[in-house]
């Protein structure tokens, strides 16, 4: 049975090991945390029903270090890795964007280009392409050899219209059934062409793509 390891972003009250709490919050008050949790404990009955081993970094309002979070794949030899966050910059910004790590090799690269496909799907929004940075939640050195890992910003939270989306639990479960339909897509060994080089952006080991976007590192604002 493969092992798929879902990240719920950020969480709890303080810092730890490089992850912050929570970072966008929603015109309506929304907190990431609290969006990236509900995704993820929606998706792990649907990756139990389609017969994998789902595994999440947390399943209540608890923070931890980005390394332990990719440890919980490491320790389990986990095929897949998605980290599920929500992006946030000026209230005007949107899109669907989903990031690899800077030395990420074929294997992440295809799963996050389905992940890209599949969530835009769903949220119908701006494609900003998949791209890559030093995510320490995606550090290859944090994981083990033969997971494929990647980190999704399904959307940007701080725009009104998408707030109130999301606080639908409809779209919520659309957003879980698109990662799950990536997830099997990638496993059945679908292939997906490399269509371009990705951006680079590795000044340093930043936590998410919500910090990349505030620094004015990101593509495409």
């Amino acid at each position: 049975m493969q092992t798929i390891v879902i990240d719920p972003g950020h969480g709890g009250s303080r810092r730890i090991g490089g992850s912050s709490p929570n970072n966008a919050i929603g015109s309506n008050g929304t907190l990431e945390k609290t969006l990236t949790l509900d995704v993820a404990l929606r998706l792990k009955p649907l990756l139990l029903d389609a017969g994998f081993d789902a595994v999440l970094t947390r399943e209540t309002d608890v923070n931890r270090g980005l390394a332990t979070r990719a440890h919980v794949a490491r320790d389990r030899k986990a095929s897949v890795f998605v980290s599920i966050h929500f992006n946030g910059f000026d209230g005007r910004v949107q899109g669907t964007e989903t990031y690899i790590h800077s030395t990420a090799g074929k294997r992440s690269l295809e799963l996050a280009l389905l992940v890209q496909q599949s969530v835009r799907g769903a949220t119908g929004l701006k494609d900003r392409g998949v791209k890559r940075a030093s995510f320490g939640v995606l550090n290859a050195a944090e994981h083990h050899k033969q997971t494929a890992a990647c980190l999704v910003e399904v959307s940007f939270l701080d725009v009104p219209a998408e707030a109130t989306r999301l606080a639908k639990a409809a779209y919520r479960q659309a957003i879980a059934k698109a990662l799950l339909a990536a997830i099997q897509t990638f496993l059945s060994a679908a292939k997906t062409a490399i269509r371009k080089p990705l951006p680079d952006a590795t000044r340093h080991e930043p936590e998410d793509g919500y910090e990349l976007t505030v620094r004015r590192d990101s593509e495409n604002l």
